[in-house]
């Protein structure tokens, strides 16, 4: 009888994290990892999905906690499955971590690089490792629609609060996600690595970070926007998202926009750019840049 798999999910308590958390609990044979920076609702979370979750506290925004969550999850070693699902879009690119770094930017990619640096020890052998980025890397209307396209520096610089529109540090972060997702993959070609790009999705956490009016705007227009017909919930993507743990093994490397494999910008095709963003990323963090 094959051994029971477990899958590691960041940003589980809530939007496409708490979705997919909850099909691949459901999912035979597979033990589910919640990681989540708001400890009771993942406990709530994982008493509504049954015995085959569990939850690690999990702040994204701290790479104190997160060397203790990668420490927790290590515990449940082999990992078959890392999901980098959370997520943060703030209003401003002036805020900061409790590190120090820009909020954004250390939430959406140095936090999950770190996790996964830690982790890389304790994954299986063609561990299935899925990163979540977003249209926004393209910068074209088509892709991002009015949303502000990245604007790419040394990453020492994006790691630093600015006077920017946190949707173009957002955006940025979202091609720093495309990076790292294809350099991991050429790094570790024991691994199966994804990036997963789930088109529009209003219904999200992405706004917790607003201030109270926006959120409620937000949460207002959230529903109407849904309704395009370029535009998918939570849920779909999840079925998408989990498709990419349970299904068949793809190209490694590969940029998944909903279903299909799709080319990811041109500017995300750098290879100097990704390596130098890896290594970077390592010295920020504190951990060799293997």
């Amino acid at each position: 009888m094959d051994r029971t798999r477990t899958a590691l999910v960041t940003g589980a308590t809530s939007g496409l994290g708490r979705h997919t958390a909850g099909l691949l609990a459901a999912t035979p044979g597979w033990r589910v990892l919640l990681g989540a920076r708001d400890v009771d609702a993942g406990l709530r979370l994982a008493g509504g999905l049954g015995p085959s979750t569990g939850v690690v506290p999990l702040d994204l925004a701290d790479l104190g906690s997160v060397r203790a969550a990668a420490a927790a999850a290590a515990g449940h070693a082999p990992i078959d499955a890392l999901l980098l699902v959370a997520g943060l879009q703030s209003t401003r690119a002036d805020r900061t971590s409790a590190d120090g770094f820009e909020l954004t930017f250390a939430v959406n990619h140095l936090g999950h690089f770190l996790l996964t640096q830690e982790l890389l020890p304790h994954l299986a052998p063609g561990a299935r490792v899925v990163v979540v980025s977003s249209g926004t890397h393209f910068g074209t209307f088509r892709q991002s629609g009015p949303f502000p396209g990245p604007r790419w520096a040394d990453p020492r610089e994006l790691a630093r609060p600015r006077v920017e529109s946190g949707a173009r540090a957002y955006a940025t972060s979202k091609l720093a996600n495309v990076y790292f997702g294809r350099e991991l993959a050429r790094r570790h070609p024991e691994l199966s690595v994804a990036v997963y790009d789930p088109g529009l999705m209003p219904v999200t956490g992405l706004a917790r970070a607003y201030p109270a009016p926006a959120r409620a705007l937000y949460a207002a227009l959230a529903p109407l926007v849904t309704r395009l017909p370029f535009a998918q919930e939570p849920a779909q993507a999840a079925a998408q998202l989990a498709a990419l743990v349970t299904g068949p093994a793809g190209r490694s490397g590969r940029y998944v926009e909903r279903d299909r494999e799709a080319p990811s910008s041109p500017e995300s095709t750098d290879p100097d750019r990704a390596r130098e963003l890896w290594e970077v990323s390592a010295e920020l963090v504190g951990v060799p840049a293997r």
